[in-house]
């Protein structure tokens, strides 16, 4: 996914070359910005492992939606992990941990700190959080040795974990109940609604009016299923809808956005099957929804959940396929 040219959006090209020499990159027109680089510098690591951008809030201004300037410096950096802020918006992605870089980032965004202990927190915890490799060095040599320098080391690992692990939930505790929509479905929530704005600017269309109003009732829907299964069901049925809808919703988002049924819409003079293409796209939405409002009742009724819904349709477009995968990309599945 190519980032935005300099004529469209200059801080994008801006962030993307300075994170390409360093790790850290934050805005000329940033507040503050020195102090918040020091302070940056003695947490980001320095493996090139995670690299951090902080931009005014007019950077965000003409975006296509809240995420994109996450996913165009995500397409554009070399680092696994990108953390970003822009005003106070704090966002995260990350190929090593996925969606727990952006929970982490929406955790430390509403601890009510300051935007630097906000970002200091977010890179601690998810250079926490990243596996790291352990070397199988060949040396022998001096044996003896070996166990003890490693027994230290092991008991002031322990010790730092420990403190590590009480801190963290300390503070994650209060962040970790306001949202009980995982990650990565909010992700797809949010998007769902910046795409129903776009519908619903659409002038004279009766099926663009028709759509915006079904992606208000699955966002809508989709919250309210995961605030009941969090309020009456176990954590098991809650994994197990994450894991339907995570696909389910992508795919809905990628048939969904400018590139597909919008554009169906409103040029459909340039596609094949226009009319064919449209009705899948409704149907998935509509069958979408109405499996979503039946897990809604089972959970209501203590019921497990059953899915029974398939979206061969847009399976089977290839092009759907393309943009499907690049939406999970940018959010880290």
């Amino acid at each position: 996914m190519p980032y935005l040219s300099s004529s469209n959006n200059p801080w994008i090209e801006d962030a993307v070359g300075g994170i390409s020499g360093q790790n850290i990159y934050v805005d000329p027109a940033v507040s503050g910005g020195q102090g918040l680089t020091d302070a940056l510098a003695g947490v980001v690591p320095g493996d090139g492992s995670i690299a951090v951008v902080v931009l005014p809030a007019d950077a965000a201004r003409d975006t296509p939606y809240s995420t994109y300037i996450l996913e165009q410096l995500t397409a554009g950096s070399s680092q696994q992990t990108v953390v970003v802020a822009i005003g106070d918006d704090l966002q995260a992605a990350s190929a090593a941990i996925g969606d727990d870089a952006l929970r982490i980032a929406n955790e430390n965004e509403s601890s009510g700190g300051s935007l630097q202990d906000q970002l200091v927190e977010t890179v601690q915890e998810i250079s926490a959080e990243t596996p790291t490799s352990s070397s199988g060095g060949d040396d022998v040599a001096g044996g003896a040795a070996i166990p003890l320098v490693i027994g230290g080391v092991v008991l002031v690992a322990a010790a730092v974990t420990a403190v590590g692990l009480i801190a963290r939930r300390r503070r994650r505790t209060p962040a970790v109940s306001t949202d009980p929509v995982p990650a990565g479905i909010r992700l797809r929530v949010n998007r769902l609604r910046e795409l129903r704005a776009d519908y619903a600017a659409v002038p004279g269309s009766p099926v663009a009016a028709e759509t915006a109003a079904g992606i208000d009732a699955l966002a809508s829907h989709v919250e309210q299923l995961f605030i009941r299964l969090d309020a009456k069901a176990g954590e098991d049925q809650s994994v197990l809808a994450e894991a339907e809808y995570s696909d389910k919703l992508a795919r809905l988002v990628a048939a969904l956005d400018r590139d597909y049924l919008l554009d169906l819409l409103t040029r459909p003079d340039l596609w094949d099957a226009p009319d064919e293409r449209i009705a899948e796209v409704r149907e998935a939405l509509s069958s979408v929804t109405t499996q979503i409002v039946d897990n809604i009742k089972q959970v209501n009724a203590r019921k497990g959940l059953l899915f029974q819904v398939s979206l061969d349709s847009l399976i089977g477009r290839s092009e759907l396929r393309d943009w499907e995968r690049q939406f999970k990309q940018s959010s880290g599945d």
